[in-house]
């Protein structure tokens, strides 16, 4: 279903230029409306000190069912399918160009070409896979794994020792290459190991899914059957060595610097110069292991494993990995698992929708020049400027008011905010594509060809400085991002539309939901892990023992709080999980709160709009970015893997402890805004 089908999240935008007229022609504000919020998002029905997130949303949500493609509808997915129905235009602009080999608009247009010709994806049926297929079959002991691997990265292709070229956290100007547990196929350990009803179907399915797809590819049953078994005892020994999320959250556990010769000493049968040299990469001296037991324990797995399994689980990783880009079989089969199955969806988007998203995330950057070269005006820039330094302003006159953090601290803390540096709406330097070789009746080969060039360009980096420059994601991303090893905040021009910041919105609304977002974003500087680093992007831990101890008594009521919340029975938010996202929410409102304050003792201009004061709005504001509806498989998928807590408890989670919400809501106690005062968490 199509955007323009839905009720637009800011159906009441245009009503912020209405104006009524007097008798001497003035024009004069309309004071029933807030410029930037439809007042039919509410649900008066219920008290806004009982259930926030439903006062601000219910009428949204209402007026919002979830299309029948999707497995969660909200603002985030109303403003994404508006953004790709520009990019959809960028693309169609790009093809009519017909560019020389090599610009965007070749790249781009051949590429969505090549997404679009089914003809051709079921002419060439699974020989797009052959040279892989023909690698894997030619593996034949243990000792070609170091090489093949290092292939697999240059290929994009899955390995369970997964590689990259990343920031050393200990010294962030310089390059450290990096191994990271990889290997599942499902979305996370517990999917394999917990023995709960839900766990359990999807593992039937899973391997269902699995022996369909091999009955596809030309087996029997019983061929295609065992080979499920195969690939799920595989996944499941690793499953059962593999780092938690929560675990993998903590930077000191996953930085692990040491020589080779360490390395090798950890994986004694893994030859790692061969690796190396495979790779195409000369002298290493250091590396990171990101989870030391897991390497030392897959060494004995890989080698204990007979090779024709392992041949059969990688044809399975190759097989899933490429299969939304084959012929059409393939695509029902796995859409009707990772879609169906796991999220509850049963009806795929149109190929349209499915090409432009596959443009979009390989051929990000060239799209992104061109949409904000039409879709981003350099005055929201400057605009947004104004409110970054506005919250960092805040920020620190915060930290100098904390009664629980001593001056030793503080003082470290507020240089580290005054260090912080940013970066608004696109890159000042685009990297170059052109060297890749994109044709118009090719997907999965031009895929293929994208993740070599992504291979190729992160191994370069290693032995050279870490470029500050840099942007991990492309303009029209909504989203945004705190980078500790950098210690900037990034907020890409993609989220910088209604709801999170319109030039014409009302103030307060803007400071609650760009404000609340930018606040985010600092806060995430200061959250269990960002507060690690210091203000240079180091891991580095400057607070004092005892403040320390202080804040993570702070941030244990943060995770009591949030381990309680249960959107379905027996199914609930894992506190420690989400607990930095959740520490990032309590600052983002606490600040864009206290900006917002700041806003109006310089500019003036405070008034009460539709019934509702500036405070009110700014909360309203922050609600309206969270409206969603969820489908009970995308939330129960949410609370496993994800560490952002569910909509509504973004919205009352953090409420619910402030203050400054129960005074502006008129909150009393025993309301069920305002948590018990002795088990309030408030940390900024």
């Amino acid at each position: 279903m199509k955007s323009i089908l839905q009720k637009s999240f800011y159906g009441m935008v245009a009503l912020a230029f209405i104006t009524t007229t007097s008798c001497d022609n003035s024009p004069q504000k309309d004071m029933s409306i807030i410029p930037g919020f439809d007042l039919a998002n509410l649900d008066t029905t219920v008290s806004p000190t009982d259930d926030f997130f439903q006062y601000s949303t219910g009428g949204w949500q209402k007026a919002n069912p979830i299309p029948e493609t999707d497995s969660r509808w909200g603002a985030f997915n109303i403003l994404y399918e508006q953004g790709q129905d520009k990019i959809k235009g960028l693309i169609v602009e790009a093809e009519n160009i017909k560019g020389e080999k090599g610009s965007d608009s070749q790249l781009i247009g051949d590429f969505y070409k090549s997404a679009m010709d089914s003809m051709s994806i079921e002419e060439a049926g699974l020989k797009p896979l052959k040279s892989r297929l023909d690698r894997i079959e030619s593996l034949k002991s243990y000792k070609d794994f170091p090489a093949f691997f290092a292939n697999n990265f240059k290929e994009d292709m899955s390995s369970p020792i997964a590689f990259y070229i990343g920031t050393d956290k200990k010294s962030s100007k310089e390059h450290l290459a990096t191994m990271v547990q990889s290997g599942l196929s499902l979305p996370d350990r517990d999917y394999y190991l917990v023995d709960n009803d839900r766990f359990k179907k999807i593992r039937t399915a899973y391997k269902a899914h699995i022996a369909n797809m091999f009955v596809l590819m030309g087996d029997d049953v019983g061929a295609a059957s065992n080979k499920a078994e195969i690939i799920f005892d595989i996944e499941k020994r690793i499953a059962e060595i593999s780092m938690s999320r929560i675990e993998r959250r903590s930077p000191e556990k996953t930085y692990n610097k040491m020589i080779v010769a360490e390395l090798q000493k950890l994986s004694p049968d893994y030859d790692w110069n061969n690796y190396f040299t495979t790779l195409g990469l000369e002298n290493v001296d250091f590396v990171n292991v990101s989870q030391v037991d897991f390497l030392k324990a897959i060494n004995n797995q890989l080698k204990d494993t007979p090779i024709a399994d392992w041949k059969v689980y990688f044809n399975w990783h190759l097989l899933s990995g490429s299969a939304s880009w084959l012929p059409n079989d393939f695509v029902k089969e796995n859409f009707a698992f990772k879609s169906g199955v796991m999220r509850g969806v049963d009806v795929m988007k149109t190929r349209e929708k499915r090409s432009v998203r596959l443009v979009n995330g390989t051929l990000g950057d060239p799209l992104g020049k061109l949409f904000v070269a039409k879709y981003f005006p350099e005055s929201s820039k400057k605009d947004v400027e104004g409110l970054i330094e506005n919250l960092r302003v805040a920020y620190i006159d915060r930290v100098a008011t904390l009664d629980w953090m001593s001056d030793e601290t503080k003082s470290k803390a507020t240089e580290k905010l005054k260090a912080f540096t940013y970066k608004i709406g696109y890159p000042d330097k685009w990297k170059d594509y052109s060297s890749i070789d994109i044709k118009p009746n090719t997907v999965l080969e031009n895929i293929f060809a994208v993740s070599r060039w992504g291979a190729e360009e992160n191994l370069s980096k290693y032995g050279k400085p870490v470029d500050k420059s840099e942007w991990g994601m492309t303009p029209q991303t909504i989203n945004a991002y705190y980078n500790p090893v950098n210690n900037e905040v990034v907020f890409p021009a993609g989220i910088l539309q209604p709801p999170f910041y319109g030039p014409n919105t009302d103030v307060a609304i803007n400071y609650g939901a760009i404000g609340g977002v930018i606040g985010h974003e600092f806060s995430h500087g200061f959250d269990d892990s960002g507060s690690k680093y210091d203000k240079e992007g180091n891991l580095n831990d400057w607070w004092t023992k005892e403040d320390r101890a202080k804040f993570e008594t702070k941030t244990d009521v943060v995770v009591n709080q949030f381990d309680k919340y249960e959107p379905y029975p027996g199914v609930f938010v894992q506190g420690k999980l989400t607990l930095g996202e959740n520490i990032a929410d309590l600052g983002g409102l606490t600040l864009g709160y206290y900006a917002l304050q700041k806003y109006y003792e310089v500019n003036g201009g405070r008034e009460t709009l539709a019934g509702f004061t500036p405070e009110q709005r700014l909360y309203l504001g922050w609600a309206q970015v969270w409206a969603s509806n969820a489908r009970p498989e995308y939330t129960k998928q949410q609370v496993t893997t994800d560490p952002h807590s569910p909509a509504q408890y973004r919205v009352n989670g953090p409420m619910s402890n402030l203050d400054e919400f129960h005074k502006s809501w008129n909150v009393k106690e025993g309301d069920k805004m305002m948590t018990k005062k002795d088990m309030q968490a408030n940390i900024w």
